[in-house]
């Protein structure tokens, strides 16, 4: 797979979860919880922008990019992770506990991802994308935490 169609698999995956968190705010007991999930989902929609950027300057730069180290599987594992996890809140079998829990584990899985395509990338700029990525996954994933907490 190419490093441009990685970019595209993973603006695919940051729109998916921006969705799922917003399915998950409609179902958040009070609208603190709802408006932190809605806010999560905004940062998602916000990382699939900076994908983008990043697509477009690999498209005029593409020297700036390594190859991807991240298996073709690895990537397609965790959309369809993601896409399985919005068909089971679509059909209800899921109550927002087990939705958080498999969230902070799709954003672990996702911040491997970035830091994998992270060590490939010889531009500076590039390089402070991606660990502004990971580091939002992070971010995410300690927030989904404390939310978890909270709803238990």
């Amino acid at each position: 797979m190419s490093l441009s169609a990685v970019i595209i698999q993973a603006i695919d995956l940051e729109n998916l979860i921006a969705e799922i968190y917003q399915l998950a705010a409609a179902l958040a007991p009070d609208e603190n919880i709802a408006g932190e999930l809605t806010r999560l989902s905004g940062e998602e929609r916000d990382h699939a922008n900076l994908l983008r950027a990043g697509r477009n300057y690999h498209t005029r730069a593409p020297e700036a990019f390594g190859q991807p180290l991240l298996a073709k599987e690895e990537l397609l594992s965790g959309l369809k992770a993601a896409q399985d996890l919005l068909v089971r809140i679509e059909n209800k079998t899921l109550l927002l506990p087990q939705i958080l829990g498999e969230l902070i584990e799709l954003e672990s899985r996702f911040e491997k991802i970035h830091l994998h395509t992270l060590v490939e990338i010889q531009d500076e700029s590039l390089k402070k994308l991606f660990q502004r990525l990971a580091g939002g996954d992070r971010e995410h994933i300690n927030r989904l935490a404390r939310l978890l907490e909270i709803i238990k």
